[in-house]
């Protein structure tokens, strides 16, 4: 038996629960299923998501095959994990990177020059990670879920990331060394690893909370360890179309390229590919790509593509016990973009998800060749430059 997504066409008036012979007590509601359970993932239950047509379920062959075959799914998709780490890359990186003073990466973007304008006070941005530490005062979560059905909150763990993506959007400035990009911004704990890996559907879950709870901004340092598969892989539906539903809201999801750059396949990686979801390339201190990051083909829709990028290499950041260190990895990038977008968003709350997508691409310091590229997209991030151009409209 293999855990499936499936997925059905959203306009069509197909019950999920007709396309798979299952008790009708195994189906559960994915969101309020995967908040609530504590004690795994039990094999017999079958996540619904019914605002975006789409079912998680373990099949045998068979059943697989047959569905395959049905003309009323539209994607059929084996379970794949995503993780935040950058595999095979070392995620940390001691000595010469870490510094006593702001981190470097402020400077690269420009942010620190936004400050006496906006510092993101009051944008709800919920970072979708691991679990974060809870009670730094310099990083305060104003609330907090687990969507991992084996993790019980959103704070346990030995797992640094979350912690570290949070504090690159939102640490405060009483930390003696280490500043967020929208350093007043509120931070919500959206949990969907343990132990450095999770589930789409965990995604998926935690975008739909999201959009419910009328978050501003979403963090997305996920991607799937193994690559994409192929040049065009499809984005994967559940991600996609929670993403699609969190945009029309008026949201926007920033995520990652991801760090499959140096793999004989360096494709951009789902969730990354999904149009809803912005994904982030990573650059180095002097602002050149950096090669672990995933990238192309270079006849990738606009949306699926990399389209922005911000430092991915020795960034600065706090750990669970409040020092800092250094991280590699286009995870480290996208909370920048993040942050980006909570300054914006406080001079302009009416701004929508596709504004501020719009107004950071057109702001951005190109690279590479002129214009977009498949590396570094429409190039650096410049938080200056954006927020000056949103001010001189």
């Amino acid at each position: 038996m293999q855990r499936y997504t499936i997925s059905v066409n959203r306009n069509s008036k197909v019950s999920l629960r007709d396309l798979i012979n299952r008790p009708p007590e195994n189906f559960v509601d994915a969101v309020d299923f995967l908040i609530a359970e504590k004690d795994g993932l039990p094999h017999d239950a079958i996540l619904e998501f019914p605002t975006i047509g789409v079912l998680s379920a373990s099949l045998n062959d068979r059943e697989a095959a047959d569905l395959k075959a049905d003309p009323r799914v539209t994607q059929l998709r084996e379970d794949r994990r995503v993780t935040g780490s950058p595999l095979p890359s070392p995620i940390r990186i001691a000595g010469e990177f870490i510094t006593n003073d702001q981190p470097w990466h402020l400077e690269v973007i420009n942010a620190k020059k936004c400050w006496p304008t906006t510092t993101g006070k009051g944008i709800k941005i919920g970072v979708i990670d691991s679990e974060i530490a809870p009670n730094l005062p310099f990083l305060p979560i104003k609330d907090g879920l687990s969507f991992n059905p084996s993790a019980p909150n959103w704070y346990e763990g030995s797992d640094f990331h979350g912690t570290f993506c949070a504090a690159i959007i939102g640490c405060r400035p009483t930390h003696p060394s280490m500043i967020g990009v929208a350093p007043d911004c509120d931070l919500y704990a959206l949990r969907v690893n343990k132990n450095g890996s999770g589930r789409s559907e965990y995604l998926a879950a935690a975008i739909i909370w999201a959009t419910g709870n009328k978050l501003d901004v979403l963090s997305m340092s996920q991607w799937d360890p193994d690559g994409a598969d192929d040049p065009h892989e499809l984005p994967w539906d559940d991600v996609s179309r929670a993403a699609d539903d969190y945009v029309k809201a008026g949201g926007i999801l920033v995520g990652i390229a991801g760090n499959s750059g140096t793999f004989p396949k360096p494709w951009v990686t789902n969730p990354g590919r999904c149009s809803g979801v912005v994904a982030v390339g990573g650059t180095k201190q002097d602002t050149k790509w950096w090669n672990g990051s995933s990238y192309g083909p270079d006849d990738l829709p606009e949306l699926e593509s990399v389209e922005i990028a911000a430092p991915g290499y020795a960034v600065n950041s706090i750990m669970p016990d409040g020092s800092v260190q250094a991280g590699v990895g286009t995870s480290f990038a996208a909370p920048q973009v993040a942050g980006a977008c909570a300054l914006l968003k406080q001079l302009k709350p009416d701004l929508t998800g596709a504004d501020l997508r719009a107004i950071l691409k057109k702001a951005a310091r190109d690279l590479d060749i002129a214009g977009k590229d498949a590396k570094t997209g429409f190039g650096l991030l410049d938080c200056e430059q954006a927020v000056t151009s949103l001010l001189h409209v």
